[in-house]
């Protein structure tokens, strides 16, 4: 899995699908309810993407990109899979060290990834 040049060395222990979803808004009027179809979406979806555990380093590298506040290319790297382009929206982990290393890890990392363009031109 890469964002951006970056290649993750931790793999994530979770992530939110990056399918499409429905968008649908209804309104109430004085009499009824009218409802707004957009259709099936993936531009603006939030991706959540989990680490249990991930080295000081790779947190480092990703923050690099968070900090630079780019467009990045998010390639999960799966045959069919489109490529995303997305924005870092948020960042965080928990810093301490662990005994009997002589590094630091992050746990409980979470990055928020917003969807804002695909490479795949049409979902279904």
């Amino acid at each position: 899995m890469k964002l951006g040049a970056y290649t993750f060395a931790w793999r994530p222990d979770r992530w939110t699908p990056p399918d499409a979803y429905r968008q649908i808004s209804s309104v109430d009027t004085f009499t009824s309810n009218v409802v707004f179809e957009y259709g099936n979406k993936i531009i603006g979806k939030q991706i959540v993407v989990e680490w249990d555990w991930m080295s000081a380093a790779q947190f480092d590298a990703l923050d690099v990109l968070y900090q630079a506040n780019v467009s990045l290319v998010w390639d999960l790297e799966v045959v069919g899979q489109p490529t995303f382009t997305v924005e870092i929206i948020s960042l965080n982990g928990e810093l301490f060290d662990v005994t009997h290393w002589d590094r630091p890890f992050r746990r409980k990392v979470q990055m928020t990834l917003l969807i804002i363009d695909t490479s795949l031109v049409a979902w279904s």
